[in-house]
């Protein structure tokens, strides 16, 4: 199913090259046919990066079941674009709503389980080549950031060496989020006040949210004409310089 979409979507840029590039999808949680596709992706339809979930099942990004899927991204300086997943831990906490009415708190949710758990393996040390997008302005990770720094604060020098050498926020703020289906005021007012501008990349969530949704948001921000021009193309085309043609 992995080939037949990345073939798929490889059609699509060849068909219409102005308008489409794409992310390679990876059979994901099956480590070993996710370095195939890895090696197709990249060596035969030379797409720009790759899309993961941030779960599957009750395994996060973090996992050391899956270091062999990032020490090869890591060595192909990859970029990867995370969506979130609702986690199968959590779906069932809410049974009187609907499970798609239930997203609107597990999808971001997720986001934050995987950025933690790529943070408290170390793996965004190890990897430390990896570009990573995460969605949704990474979901709770602005709010919290001051609380998972004070837990640090708490933890061994050597653990905190491990996790994050230069700081959490260095860690975090090195990440790339994207505006899908969060471009609101408080939610734009947090990630722009704790991640540099470089690092936001204009998204739809399409075809969760209408395009024109998330558009309008963005424009009602009040946002300088420097600062659209960069959320909605400069950022991403220095992320992945081949996309700017």
């Amino acid at each position: 199913q992995a080939r037949a979409s990345n073939q798929y979507g490889a059609r699509m840029v060849q068909d219409y090259p102005k308008h489409f590039a794409q992310f390679g999808f990876l059979p994901m949680p099956d480590v070993e046919a996710t370095l195939q596709e890895i090696e197709y992706v990249f060596d035969v339809l030379k797409a720009p990066g790759v899309g993961m979930m941030t779960s599957y099942g009750d395994l996060w990004q973090g996992n050391p079941v899956f270091d062999p899927v990032l020490q090869e991204l890591h060595r192909r300086k990859a970029v990867i674009f995370c969506h979130p997943l609702p986690a199968q831990c959590c779906t069932a906490l809410m049974p009187r709503v609907a499970p798609r009415e239930a997203l609107f708190l597990e999808f971001p949710y997720d986001t934050g389980r995987a950025v933690v758990s790529l943070l408290m393996s170390g793996s965004f040390v190890k990897y430390r080549d990896i570009r990573w997008i995460f969605c949704h302005c990474g979901g709770p990770v602005p709010a919290l950031a001051g609380r998972i720094r004070n837990a640090m604060s708490e933890m061994s020098p050597e653990v905190v060496a491990r996790m994050a050498p230069n700081g959490l926020d260095y860690e975090l703020r090195r990440q790339y989020y994207d505006t899908a289906d969060a471009a609101y005021g408080p939610t734009m007012a947090a990630i722009m006040n704790y991640i540099p501008k470089s690092q936001i990349l204009f998204g739809t969530d399409y075809p969760f949210l209408r395009v024109q949704t998330n558009a309008k948001e963005i424009t009602d921000r009040g946002l300088s004409a420097e600062d659209m021009l960069a959320l909605q193309r400069g950022n991403v085309t220095a992320l992945m310089p081949q996309l700017a043609t």
